[in-house]
């Protein structure tokens, strides 16, 4: 076999080298360079991405609440809370159920069956009632499962079951189509994106008068934001302002401390989402 000349030898070696440590070094901490600068501008991609399919969601949600009252001749569907939901009796727009039965926050029948959901018919799949952001889940025999809910009604649409009624008889009251016109239907909003770890009863309620709180908390999962389907039809973004608002969206707390939040008119959120349910009556 025929030798290289010793001249073309070096020059294959210095053409061919191999990577030293040092270069290997040098090229993965440029990767990771770059990976960190991309990193922030993925994360905000993605959330953008959550926000979009939460918007996306609600407005299906709205509009299953808009083609019942057409096929009912006007009427909302039934909103409120049931304590012990039992089939075929006091169905709501879905079915939720108290923070004592962690179970019952993985049963998509409570949003599927026509047992249970008057929406059954309009929504077939699950995901449709739940914030993508959320990424809670409950234990049912020893498995972390999917909470299959987020968002709540107001209660001033359609309330019609519940241990007691926290609407204001100051302020309109929402059970059919015709009642709208009392009110501006682009300010006025129905569902709410819920904190994952309150929600629980349908309504979204809110108290007008004495005692102030309400009940469930403002999802805060899209950058401080939650997003809200109005009467009018449209879904939009809300930024929500106040730390308590935040903390108490980020705290589950226990039993009726997971929904029960105290509000202030020092509150900002607190007092749009007064402004936002309904109208006082003349």
């Amino acid at each position: 076999m025929q030798r290289l000349p010793m001249s073309h030898s070096r020059y294959w070696r210095r053409a061919n080298p191999a990577f030293t440590l040092i270069e290997l070094l040098v090229v993965i901490a440029i990767i990771a360079l770059l990976a960190a600068l991309l990193l922030p501008t993925l994360s905000t991609a993605k959330a953008k991405a959550y926000r979009i399919q939460c918007i996306s969601n609600l407005k299906q949600v709205s509009l299953a609440w808009q083609l019942y009252a057409d096929d009912n001749n006007g009427r909302f569907a039934a909103n409120g809370f049931s304590v012990a939901p039992v089939p075929n009796v006091n169905q709501l727009w879905v079915m939720g159920t108290e923070h004592i039965f962690p179970a019952d926050f993985g049963r998509t029948n409570f949003l599927l069956d026509p047992q249970y959901a008057l929406f059954a018919n309009y929504i077939r799949t699950p995901t449709v009632y739940r914030c993508p952001a959320d990424r809670t889940t409950v234990s049912i025999g020893g498995q972390a499962i999917p909470r299959v809910r987020t968002y709540a009604l107001n209660c001033y649409f359609g309330w019609q079951t519940g241990l007691g009624n926290p609407v204001n008889p100051a302020f309109f009251e929402f059970d059919k189509l015709a009642d709208l016109a009392a009110i501006n239907t682009a300010e006025t909003y129905t569902f709410v994106d819920t904190a994952p770890l309150s929600v629980c009863f349908s309504a979204f309620v809110i108290y007008m008068g004495s005692p102030t709180f309400f009940w469930h908390r403002p999802s805060v999962e899209h950058n401080f934001s939650g997003t809200l389907a109005y009467a009018d039809g449209h879904t939009d973004a809300h930024r929500w302002r106040d730390p308590d608002t935040i903390n108490a969206a980020r705290n589950g707390g226990v039993g009726d401390g997971a929904h029960f939040t105290s509000g202030t008119s020092s509150n900002p959120d607190f007092k749009w989402l007064q402004e936002h349910a309904t109208s006082r009556k003349p």
